[in-house]
């Protein structure tokens, strides 16, 4: 491999290393495997990717696959920011925002600008990319795309998919092409192109003509393969390559650039919590909560909340209503009207409906005084990260969707199924997009944990379509949850998502491993010794 370091070496502008700790350091994400690359380039340029991703398809040509691993922060958990081979890492340089229209509100940048750079520099102008809040505010926007966030205000302000203007994207034989929607006419003429891009653009569209029939049975928020192909032709004929490349993880292509969409954001936030006595109480009252159109809306467990009490973080508003009953469940809603009497009367609503429920305490507040409140959003922390270094929840049973119309049905199978295996599965999530995680602990020393991880992925996903879910609406499957998932789909969807990653990786150069299934033998080998939960401590938890 030292041959093939010195030949890149002097063909990219970026570094390229192959020491062992380097190397070590880039051998895991916040998942619980580990896959130590060859070598580890951080590009500096859009033509630095080009040469690197051709001369792996260069090399498979000849029968000698180089994978390819694109890398953000590395805050995926579910394996797709590890691989053999290259692993490229965007952060490094490739990290600028380039400009602003305040007019259009697009921001073009690039791949490895943080979640947090770019929402303080559009935080100047009063805007946001609406999707990114809430998400790590270290993980890269390039890596938000690649794993299809949602986040908690995607109820009101749409999923990542909707915030993409535009990519730049550098396919598997290092070619370039840029996606954004093209007429009828337009696609006509690039599936009469020559080469790479005109193979994509006659290959994406015979498979959405194959495949009609899988693609209208699709379920809500189903963002499992490339099911994501269903919005890429519209009935009109125009056609936009964006949506297969959210969600994706590398797979694809390498996102190289990107424009996006912000929006205005208010600087004012009023904040509800209202702490239930009884789960199907907070239940039902769901949906009156999203009739009133908030920002957010999270459910939590009370379970995540005694275990912070436990470590000695105390929530006011929880303690209050712990001396009253014993809580079942938490409720923050948030509303981030601009207008401050929208906001207040979004508040008496609360108050005319749940003040005088014994059963139900409410606290709100407004702008300074939010602090307590919005902090809780982050209570399933001290679930994740115990003060217990062998022990920790990995966040593998998140981005999961199950339909409010079937959510009762389904905690009380997730309750029979917690009392069945003697383990403590709370669940917390994104009420107004029906996104779910459950928080296990578990101790990844133990064999027995070992082999729980994958039973409880298995378990998980057999109760999510069972009860008409999906098991992945944000996140991406990577190649720890694709075995569990696969198993639950029809052959032809199956065979759908096939032919889509043939189109563009023909060779099996990009990211080979994530988003096909594995047998549980060959993921048990990739499994860590332990969970290291710090190695993104120094940005926060």
């Amino acid at each position: 491999m030292s041959k093939v370091a010195a030949y890149l070496r002097g063909h990219i502008t970026g570094e390229v290393s192959t020491r062992g700790d380097v190397r070590s350091a880039l051998a895991s994400d916040t998942g619980v495997l580990t896959v130590k690359p060859e070598l580890v380039i951080y590009p500096r340029t859009t033509n630095d990717i080009r040469k690197v991703t051709r001369f792996a398809w260069q090399l498979a040509e000849k029968g000698h696959t180089l994978p390819v691993t694109v890398r953000g922060a590395g805050t995926d958990s579910t394996g797709a920011a590890i691989g053999k081979g290259v692993v490229m890492v965007m952060p490094a340089h490739m990290n600028r925002i380039f400009e602003y229209d305040a007019r259009q509100k697009l921001v073009r940048l690039q791949p490895g600008a943080t979640v947090s750079a770019l929402n303080s520099a559009l935080a100047l102008h009063g805007t946001a990319v609406m999707s990114l809040v809430g998400s790590y505010p270290y993980g890269t926007v390039g890596g938000a795309i690649a794993s299809a966030v949602s986040g908690m205000y995607a109820g009101k302000y749409g999923p990542i998919a909707q915030a993409i203007d535009q990519l730049e994207v550098v396919l598997a034989n290092g070619d370039v092409i840029q996606t954004g929607r093209i007429s009828k006419k337009e696609l006509n003429r690039r599936k009469g192109l020559q080469g790479f891009e005109g193979d994509i653009y006659r290959g994406v569209d015979g498979v959405i003509e194959e495949y009609a029939d899988v693609l209208d049975q699709l379920r809500e928020n189903d963002a499992v393969g490339y099911s994501a192909v269903a919005d890429v032709k519209q009935r009109d004929g125009s056609f936009d390559l964006t949506p297969l490349f959210v969600g994706s993880q590398g797979t694809l292509g390498v996102i190289s650039e990107m424009i996006m969409r912000a929006d205005f954001r208010s600087s004012h936030i009023a904040v509800a919590g209202l702490v239930f006595a009884n789960a199907n109480a907070a239940r039902d009252a769901i949906d009156d909560l999203v009739r009133l159109n908030p920002a957010f809306l999270e459910y939590f467990d009370a379970t995540l909340f005694e275990t912070a009490s436990a470590a000695g973080r105390t929530y006011g508003f929880y303690k209050e209503a712990s001396d009253s009953f014993k809580p079942a469940s938490v409720v923050i809603i948030g509303f981030d009207d601009f207008n401050s009497r929208h906001r207040e009367k979004a508040l008496k609503k609360l108050k005319k409906l749940y003040a005088n429920n014994q059963e139900i305490k409410l606290t709100v507040a407004d702008d300074e005084s939010t602090d307590e409140l919005i902090a809780a959003l982050d209570v399933a922390h001290y679930t994740s990260l115990p003060d217990h270094i062998d022990t920790a929840g990995p966040a593998l049973f998140s981005g999961f969707s199950v339909s409010m119309a079937r959510l009762d049905e389904f905690m009380k199978s997730l309750a029979d199924f917690e009392r069945s295996e003697h383990i403590k599965l709370p669940l917390s999530g994104h009420m107004t997009t029906n996104i779910f995680s459950i928080h296990p602990t578990l101790s990844l020393h133990r064999v027995a944990d070992k082999q729980k991880v994958f039973k409880l992925l298995d378990d998980l996903t057999k109760l999510v379509y069972v009860h008409g879910g999906t098991m992945v609406a944000e996140g991406g499957e990577g190649r720890l949850k694709t075995h569990a998932i696969y198993t639950q789909l029809d052959e032809r969807v199956v065979e759908m998502h096939q032919a889509v990653r043939a189109v563009f990786d023909p060779l099996g150069t990009l990211n080979p491993g994530v988003k096909q299934p594995a047998n549980v033998r060959t993921l048990a080998s990739m499994l860590r010794k332990d969970h290291e939960g710090g190695q993104l401590a120094r940005f926060g938890l």
